[in-house]
């Protein structure tokens, strides 16, 4: 069976008038859910909850955050929350990418903190959680999440399902000197429930990939058709907010590397 396809709440994809025709569903963090666009959707897939939280946090999960979580999934149709996988500071802040705002953990204490986190989530939650590969960014909050290893070692402690970002892969492997193919036979594709699509872009200081949520190009779509060919995701999900009409072509694009049936056009 194809996979669904989505895209992730923008101004672009609220200026779409036809965009249920292009999407079956739209994704959208918690604290956008109350825009008049997303309560205009019928399906909503609920990504993140708060900004700038860290599951290493040992306050990061508690039962505030629980009511919290439950009443954004119940004002949504979502058959899942995703949340990122991360992070290795328990104090962290957005700029750019997540940066540490206190000191980096050791990979031990990184894995039980978040563990320990994500156990308390699904003890709460009334959906399943879906958890995030990240993309490696020099800064302190990415250490050690970011492996394969650590990844796999973390779903298989807390039995979720992966959110697969294919621009986040793109990203890390640049970053740790790895070809994208070697991370996905590390990965446990099995836990693949749903697929992030999106384009990285050389930083021009570094030489490395950065996650830029650029335009799609081929190489993208080869490693979207790699990745399809060795798991079997419920969802992809676009992730582009720059512009409109290159968001309908991508669509377009997407739909037809998906084999996906056009919903009727709205009247």
């Amino acid at each position: 069976m194809a996979p669904l396809l989505g895209v992730s709440w923008s101004p672009a994809a609220a200026a779409l008038r036809d965009l249920s025709y292009f999407v079956d569903v739209v994704e959208a963090p918690g604290w956008a859910l109350g825009e008049d666009g997303v309560r205009q959707q019928s399906r909503v897939l609920l990504h993140n909850l708060d900004r700038d939280m860290s599951l290493a946090a040992p306050d990061a999960i508690d039962e505030a955050w629980g009511r919290r979580a439950n009443e954004a999934v119940k004002g949504t149709s979502t058959p899942w929350f995703s949340m990122h996988l991360g992070f290795s500071a328990e104090r962290v802040r957005y700029n750019c990418h997540m940066k540490a705002a206190s000191p980096a953990l050791s990979r031990f204490e990184t894995f039980e903190r978040i563990v320990e986190s994500i156990r308390r989530a699904t003890s709460m939650l009334s959906t399943p959680l879906l958890l995030e590969n990240l993309d490696y960014c020099p800064g302190g909050a990415y250490e050690h999440v970011c492996e394969p290893s650590f990844i796999s070692e973390l779903l298989s402690a807390t039995d979720c399902g992966l959110l697969l970002d294919l621009g986040h892969l793109q990203v890390t492997a640049s970053h740790l000197g790895v070809r994208c193919e070697d991370m996905l036979d590390r990965l446990p594709l099995k836990r693949v429930v749903e697929l992030h699509v999106s384009s990285p872009r050389v930083n021009e200081r570094g030489g490395l990939l950065y996650d830029a949520h650029a335009t799609i190009v081929e190489r993208d779509l080869d490693l979207l058709r790699l990745v399809l060919a060795r798991c079997s995701p419920r969802m992809v999900v676009l992730e582009f907010r720059q512009d409109e009409e290159q968001l309908r072509s991508q669509l377009l694009q997407l739909g037809r590397v998906l084999k996906r049936r056009p919903r009727p056009r709205p009247c």
